[in-house]
């Protein structure tokens, strides 16, 4: 049997996952993205913009966006002429939600049909995102084979579940994950696991640039 190791090189997942390219992941915003943010915006709303927010910012909307990238932002003002049917603009965490990536725009899988793939998977298995890869590999890919799903059902979603909403706020898994396994069920080796995490790491930090 092939090492875990083996299975998280990144061109062993399933062809249709994006490729990874390089970028700066110290990338931030600056003033002088603001004052482009600025200008769109009196582009989009006009004196409506200029009116709620002035005509440069005060640093209170460079503050409320840190953490996001010039991409995310772009992300953000193209959302906005679909945002409100009333022709005002957003409010700061408003346009913040709009930046974030949804579960769609990062290609994750609904949890059901995830829950089928981690639970059909073999060791030549081709994953549809590491997503779900790393959620199989914190439930344990021997309890997914061998417990029935009223077992092993509840461990996975709970695992996904919290692998989604640390992709969707930016995370790169480096708080661990608690199994949450029953007593009698025997947990994954420690160093395999940390291994095939490791590998998952570093290729959803460079699956989420691209997709930024």
């Amino acid at each position: 049997m092939r090492h875990v190791a083996t299975l998280t090189t990144p061109l062993s997942l399933a062809s249709s996952a994006p490729r990874p390219t390089s970028t700066n992941s110290t990338s931030l915003l600056k003033e002088r993205h603001m004052a482009d943010l600025w200008r769109r915006m009196t582009r989009i709303y006009g004196r409506r913009w200029m009116s709620s927010y002035g005509e440069t910012d005060d640093g209170t909307w460079l503050k409320g966006l840190q953490g996001l990238t010039p991409a995310q932002v772009g992300r953000g003002l193209s959302r906005c002429a679909t945002h409100r049917a009333d022709g005002w603009p957003p409010t700061l965490p408003e346009f913040r939600t709009l930046c974030t990536p949804t579960a769609k725009d990062l290609r994750l899988p609904p949890l059901d049909a995830a829950y089928r793939e981690a639970a059909r998977a073999d060791r030549d298995h081709r994953w549809s995102h590491p997503a779900v890869y790393a959620a199989a590999q914190v439930t344990g890919l021997f309890e997914l084979r061998t417990l029935p799903e009223s077992k092993s059902r509840p461990l996975f979603d709970r695992a996904y579940e919290i692998v989604v909403r640390r992709v969707l706020a930016g995370e790169q898994f480096d708080t661990p994950i608690p199994k949450g396994l029953e007593k009698q069920v025997t947990p994954a080796r420690r160093q395999v696991a940390e291994t095939a995490l490791t590998a998952i790491r570093a290729l959803l930090r460079r699956i989420m640039a691209k997709i930024r």
